[in-house]
């Protein structure tokens, strides 16, 4: 079963989202399949847009997760965008292609960061053109007192909770992996970063509203926000006592 259809900005293509969990682009003069199908979802798709350039498409899943297309290669770009506890039902990109606005059977609307892929150290360098094909991480943008930070890590909206010292938690982390190292475990409600090291425990009843490194903004507001500015970790755990 199709579950959802959308048109390109320029009204040549067409990109669809089925039951057999996969996506396609469709010539819309024709009606025939452009490529191959986009596959990476583990259920059912329910939503699809196009970006207002026409590069890129995001989709929502029962998955619980939404993902970055290419729509010249229909390769999968970054990792999935984490943080909805039940299926998506609905994702469209900012008129400036900048952001993800999602909602979802949990009751939440989430905003995301649209790009996953470039180091935040070129943040100096920040492209905000439509026609860019790689759009660099708007956090990096954001002014903030962390100024040991190398990447922007936070589960706060608040940009001066963001973490600390970064440099030694991230060590040998690529740069466009270092958001998605960040994982909330299930039901164990353990945050850990990379290297699999535990990082702190977030109770069972603070989870779903819970922020994550993706997450920009959640709608409705009230849920649980961290202030990691003073978080000792690693080795400066002795810092703690300062």
């Amino acid at each position: 079963m199709i579950r959802t259809v959308s048109f390109s900005p320029d009204g040549t293509r067409i990109v669809s989202g089925s039951d057999d969990q996969t996506i396609r682009l469709w010539d819309a003069g024709t009606g025939q399949p452009v490529g191959e199908p986009l596959k990476g979802h583990t259920g059912l798709i329910r939503t699809v847009s196009f970006s207002p350039d026409g590069t890129r498409i995001v989709s929502g899943s029962d998955d619980q997760t939404i993902r970055l297309w290419d729509a010249g290669t229909g390769k999968s770009v970054g990792k999935p965008l984490e943080g909805h506890t039940s299926w998506i039902t609905s994702v469209l990109f900012s008129p400036d292609g900048n952001r993800i606005i999602s909602c979802s059977r949990d009751g939440t609307v989430r905003v995301w960061y649209a790009v996953i892929e470039d180091s935040l150290q070129d943040h100096a360098e920040e492209d905000h053109s439509p026609s860019s094909p790689r759009i660099r991480h708007l956090t990096a943008a954001i002014s903030t007192p962390n100024t040991a930070n190398d990447d922007f890590i936070s589960f706060s909206s608040d940009s001066t909770h963001a973490l600390r010292n970064t440099t030694e938690l991230l060590a040998c982390t690529p740069h466009d992996d270092r958001r998605s190292t960040f994982a909330l475990l299930g039901d164990d409600g353990w945050m850990m970063g990379p290297n699999r090291r535990l990082l702190f425990w977030v109770p069972h009843a603070s989870r779903e509203l819970f922020y994550n490194p993706w997450t920009a903004l959640v709608i409705p507001g009230g849920g649980v926000e961290l202030d990691l500015s003073r978080m000792a970790h690693g080795t400066r755990w002795k810092h703690c006592y300062e």
